[in-house]
């Protein structure tokens, strides 16, 4: 047999080499599985980044509505006072008033309004529901609303832009805290409409007014799981939120004579509430902020910085 490498030459790596070994295989396998993990944790967070941006907007989209309708009117919607049955909601006044095409983000283009047309009560508006809420999206058929008016930091409502029976301009916050250190709206997480279940989302009804030491004790009886679930109504249990809470409070409570409250900001989203401000800027609130600072930014003239 002829030796054509010669008597001098080896064979090759490659030509020693038949194939890739175990480890080889084990190394490459490990880095294409840790890729697809990383790449399926992040398609979550993706979506949930969408949905925030989503609820931003509608936010966004208030306080447009907000500004235009103080330049037309000169001051802000006003909230009827809660010694009746409840009214108009802000959001339905300012509905009422600028309709279309001023607020188009708001309504379904799919169904357009007449010129000076509003959206009738007990339909959904869509950009009045947070994308991140499941609860709020689940409910096509209803007309929910994800976002609040700030009322301040009292339980009868009193001390915030819309506080119950208080006409409010634009000259009247900025001379007293500034409009972009005073909250207009916020978010407030729908109710799972199952009543006597305790939780976040949902409110408890108490026979006694709520003051400002806070929500008593209360059985998982009188809790009620309607919270947002009517967009036009001026109401605690819709369209109103206090300060005298933390955002993402455990506890929030009304009480039976629906003249007291102390009804949270609160959220889906992982890293805290969005915030509206009465001159259209958006803030995102993490639960952990300061009670007095949270108190200060719902409540115009308050001390606190």
């Amino acid at each position: 047999m002829i030796d054509l490498l010669g008597p001098d030459r080896k064979p090759s790596r490659a030509a020693r080499r038949p194939g890739h070994g175990a480890v080889e295989v084990i190394v490459v396998t490990g880095i294409v599985a840790f890729a697809i993990v990383v790449v399926l944790m992040a398609l979550p967070r993706g979506r949930e980044t969408a949905r925030k941006a989503g609820c931003q907007k509608n936010l966004m989209q208030i306080g447009v509505g907000l500004q235009m309708y103080h330049q037309g009117f000169g001051l802000f919607p006003t909230v009827p006072g809660l010694d009746r049955s409840p009214g108009d909601g802000p959001i339905k006044v300012m509905l009422d008033s600028l309709s279309l095409p001023d607020l188009l983000e708001l309504v379904d283009p799919a169904k357009p309004l007449k010129p000076g047309q509003s959206p009738p009560r007990g339909i959904r508006v869509p950009g009045l529901a947070c994308p991140s809420d499941p609860f709020a999206m689940q409910r096509s058929n209803r007309p929910v609303v994800s976002y609040r008016a700030n009322t301040g930091s009292d339980p009868e409502g009193r001390g915030g832009p819309f506080q119950p029976g208080r006409t409010t301009t634009s000259a009247q916050v900025e001379a007293a805290d500034g409009l972009s250190y005073t909250a207009a709206f916020a978010e407030r997480s729908l109710g799972d409409s199952q009543d006597g279940l305790i939780s976040t989302r949902n409110y408890a009804r108490t026979p006694n007014p709520v003051t400002s030491a806070g929500c008593p004790d209360l059985p998982s009886s009188v809790w009620k799981g309607d919270a947002g679930s009517d967009w036009s109504e001026s109401s605690w249990r819709a369209t109103l939120y206090s300060h005298g809470l933390i955002p993402n409070a455990k506890v929030s409570c009304i009480a039976e004579n629906g003249r007291t409250a102390m009804m949270g900001a609160s959220s889906s989203h992982l890293g805290g509430i969005n915030l509206l401000m009465m001159d259209g800027s958006l803030r995102v609130i993490s639960p952990s902020i300061a009670p007095k600072v949270w108190e200060g930014l719902g409540t115009i003239g308050s001390p606190q910085p």
